[in-house]
């Protein structure tokens, strides 16, 4: 396996692979996932993430008029040093056809240091106890109403013919989730320089900023309101580098964030304070995909 798409990541850290898989029934999804997971394992690696995909909430290349709908399977895993990473990547070629026939998009990534990840939990957890906003059920007879409401009240509303998001697209997450927690996978790519809608507002000292700086203050602005409805950063990382056979173009970060449920985001997406940051996010991002998923049952 080439290791081109590792030159980006230090070869003692951590590195994690990202799996994007066109599994067609459950039954392969977990034969895939038990797979992956006995191989990060013997190389000293672990499992970090296994889910299914319930929804594609955006469309990924401004190329493309349709949504991510192939992916069936999100799985993340992590090991130890590039050559551990390298090693498992190689035993997954011995398989063979007759193991493994899906599709996959498989993406090399540095997962955030034990260090950054102990502090952001530590920072979410404090927040966490400052106070907490209502968050309604939408698995009630007036769900359908309550779920309209906050999709109109919310900061992607304005937004939702440019990036792809369609009312019906709650709908159907919300029938498929329920009020069950759901972790969002974020791809994002940065412009090279941010756009705002007022220009005044893209200039520090007189200065344009980078698509990346606007979405660090995007961050900044969204712990709070992330907080507030019970929802945490579940994983991040950043050096995205592709695989071989994996033609998707460049992203910059992969950030997956966990919300106690669809009414819970929706929430958030509501807050003033997110919708105050939110304008960073679009300023920044050149493209994005988001897949909403949950954990997949039986691995």
């Amino acid at each position: 396996m080439s290791a081109e798409a590792f030159s980006s990541i230090p070869p003692l850290v951590r590195v994690a692979l990202v799996d994007l898989v066109e599994t067609k029934s459950p039954e392969a999804s977990r034969a895939f996932v038990t797979l992956v997971t006995r191989l990060a394992t013997e190389v000293g690696g672990r499992r970090v993430i296994a889910n299914e995909t319930l929804v594609p909430m955006t469309i990924p290349d401004q190329n493309s008029t349709t949504p991510d709908t192939a992916t069936r399977l999100l799985v993340v895993t992590e090991y130890p040093t590039t050559q551990a990473c390298l090693i498992a990547l190689a035993k997954r070629k011995e398989w063979g056809p007759e193991m493994f026939t899906e599709a996959v998009r498989t993406y090399a990534a540095r997962p955030w240091s034990r260090v950054q990840a102990a502090t952001i939990r530590t920072i979410m957890k404090t927040l966490s106890f400052v106070g907490s906003a209502s968050v309604p059920r939408i698995d009630t007879i007036d769900g359908a109403e309550i779920l309209e409401n906050l999709v109109r009240t919310s900061a992607i509303h304005d937004e939702l013919p440019d990036i792809g998001i369609e009312d019906q697209r709650w709908s159907e997450l919300a029938l498929r989730a329920g009020d069950r927690p759901i972790w969002m996978l974020n791809f994002l790519s940065f412009r090279t320089t941010a756009i705002y809608p007022d220009r005044e507002a893209d200039v520090t000292g007189g200065s344009a900023i980078s698509g990346a700086r606007a979405y660090a203050r995007y961050g900044q602005g969204l712990v709070r309101p992330l907080t507030r409805v019970g929802g945490h950063i579940a994983w991040t990382s950043r050096s995205i580098g592709l695989l071989p056979d994996t033609s998707d173009g460049d992203w910059d970060q992969i950030a997956i964030a966990f919300y106690p449920s669809t009414a819970a985001m929706l929430t958030m997406l509501g807050d003033p304070t997110y919708k105050a940051a939110h304008i960073h996010r679009a300023a920044g991002l050149a493209r994005t995909r988001l897949l909403a998923t949950q954990p997949l049952a039986g691995v």
